[in-house]
């Protein structure tokens, strides 16, 4: 599958977010997670972002190819 996994990538002090514009959803996804899950940590939750969900539109294309 060709997802292009990290092709919009962003950080924060505390959390890395990483977009993934070619699915597994119709429209993209965005995860974001939190540097402890990345740096061996304690493993903290992962937030998805899914345009369709939580009231992101159902609309567009290829949400994650860039996060900011």
């Amino acid at each position: 599958m060709n997802q292009q996994l990290g092709i919009g990538i962003a950080a924060t002090g505390t959390n890395l977010y990483v977009g993934m514009p070619y699915g597994p959803s119709t429209y993209g996804e965005v995860h974001v997670l939190p540097w402890s899950n990345v740096t061996g940590g304690t493993v903290g939750a992962v937030t998805t972002y899914v345009p369709g969900l939580g009231g992101l539109p159902a609309a567009g294309a290829r949400f994650g190819t860039v996060v900011k």
